[in-house]
């Protein structure tokens, strides 16, 4: 992981630039071409987050005795936020989502790294959000071992990002709504979910660019 710390600031692009057709488009977060300034200033940033994944202890989830005689194991949405830390990108935010539309959990979460950016354009979350802050991953991850069975149906949008700011959580049985309704040009392109829900459901979300977790879920749901 590389961590720019110039000073006064770094400039930087905070949305991405893909490679198409042998050329780079322009940045999502404000149009500029690949070869522009940055859109953004900051203290500092983390500009190549590496295999964060290889730094981090694999959880999985287990296969329990049938719940009921129906043999339901259960459906749970999720969705997570993350920071930014010395240590790669670390949880701050999660919430849980019964079948029935009900808040089965949600909490923030304190990384376990020094912060370097709460990220809040898109989370929310801000540094006086954590300050009283006691729960911690390994708390989330005991909570969802013993709500989860290997078998519970888990729904998601990009659940791959979600189970990695879990600690790399893994789970067998998945939906997940970025591969039911894929990006009609293909990865590495996938659909937001705001967009998701205009078309399918004819509901707007984020509508202040903020995502919200219970929010997010439901939608997903």
């Amino acid at each position: 992981m590389q961590v720019n710390r110039d000073d006064p600031g770094c400039s930087y692009h905070w949305d991405s630039s893909y490679q198409r057709r042998g050329y780079k488009t322009p940045y999502s977060c404000c149009n500029g071409n690949p070869n522009s300034k940055g859109c953004t200033v900051n203290k500092w940033h983390v500009s190549d987050t590496g295999n964060l994944a290889s730094q981090k202890e694999f959880v999985r989830t287990v296969e329990k005795p049938q719940p009921s005689p129906d043999g339901d194991y259960g459906v749970y949405a999720l969705d997570c936020e993350m920071c930014y830390t010395t240590g790669g990108g670390e949880l701050t935010r999660i919430a849980v989502i019964s079948s029935d539309y009900k808040t089965v959990y949600e909490t923030l979460v304190m990384p376990d790294n020094p912060i370097l950016d709460y990220n809040t354009r898109c989370s929310g979350i801000t540094e006086d959000d954590l300050v009283d802050v006691k729960t911690t991953l390994k708390d989330v991850q005991a909570f969802l071992l013993n709500l989860l069975s290997s078998k519970t149906i888990l729904i998601g949008h990009d659940l791959d990002g979600d189970l990695r700011a879990l600690g790399v959580m893994i789970h067998d049985t998945v939906i997940d709504t970025s591969v039911i309704f894929p990006h009609s040009q293909g990865p590495p392109f996938r659909r937001a979910l705001k967009t998701l829900c205009q078309e399918y459901l004819k509901k707007s979300i984020r509508n202040g660019g903020v995502h919200n977790c219970s929010e997010d879920a439901i939608a997903c749901m």
